[in-house]
């Protein structure tokens, strides 16, 4: 298998064709031909993680976030490139396109999601361009509360800490939406779609007045913490077509940040 290999196995699932206009998506370091054995998994790539994809010879990094945003002038040590260069490692990156992807992060969040809080009737929640989608919606099989809605999701996306606002529909939450990353935008589709509540990550302060002006329920996990699962994804994808190749989760990959939590008994 080679990096074009791989590219072509991501390409046919997500294309990186429909990716949004902003968004950097594709091979974005490497040689197309150079072989590979082993693929270090991550949200996002990072010195520390291609320092460890060289420690533990992987060939090729998979990331969701791009690690080239802006027209690079430089490439000096302090930027992940540079250590990519170095090593000889090839970085693919899926962003968006894996977003709005059937079978997409979004779907594969429900997924999560309904481990923990059964869920029926899944459907989009805003329609895009090109018959795309972003985000989607489902009804709850037993109403819950923000408070108990909010100690699921701490279960379901790992985090420490989560910030909600309880609007007019809190006390009994039966619909709900959600979009991966920074969804908060999606207040307004979410209302339409008639979802009690929207759950996001990477909330601005506008976006929380916003809720407030509105009296819509919001919860914030994390930017991070509802991406991360990106890695199993990942897994999952290059297991189904290319099982002979070495998948390794990144163990550097981590949320650049502590969550700080209140025990029982703290001083208030």
């Amino acid at each position: 298998m080679t990096i074009r290999d791989i590219y072509n196995i991501l390409d046919a699932y997500a294309p990186f064709a429909l990716q949004e206009s902003y968004d950097k998506s594709g091979l974005l370091a490497g040689d197309p031909s150079q072989q590979v054995r082993r693929i270090l998994l991550t949200l996002d790539i990072t010195v520390p993680v291609v320092k460890e994809a060289a420690e533990k010879g992987a060939d090729l990094i998979l990331s969701h976030h791009p690690v080239i945003w802006d027209p690079l002038r430089t490439v000096m040590p302090p930027h992940p490139v540079w250590h990519l260069v170095r090593h000889g490692i090839g970085a693919i990156c899926s962003h968006t396109c894996l977003d709005i992807a059937e079978g997409g992060l979004n779907d594969f969040a429900g997924d999560l999601i309904e481990k923990e809080i059964p869920l029926t009737d899944r459907q989009p929640l805003e329609a895009l361009s090109d018959g795309r989608t972003l985000g989607r919606t489902a009804v709850l099989t037993a109403p819950l509360d923000a408070d108990s809605l909010a100690a699921k999701l701490q279960a379901v996306f790992s985090c420490g800490a989560l910030r909600y606002y309880a609007g007019h529909h809190a006390d009994r939450i039966r619909k709900i939406a959600w979009c991966t990353g920074s969804g908060g935008d999606l207040i307004s589709a979410a209302a339409e779609k008639g979802a009690d509540a929207l759950i996001t990550g990477d909330c601005k302060h506008s976006v929380w007045a916003e809720a407030q002006n509105r009296g819509f329920t919001l919860f914030d996990c994390g930017h991070f913490e509802t991406e991360v699962p990106v890695v199993h994804l990942f897994e999952q994808i290059l297991h189904d077509a290319a099982p002979e190749i070495a998948c390794i989760i990144s163990e550097a990959g981590t949320a650049p940040f502590f969550s700080t939590y209140k025990q029982e008994g703290a001083p208030q």
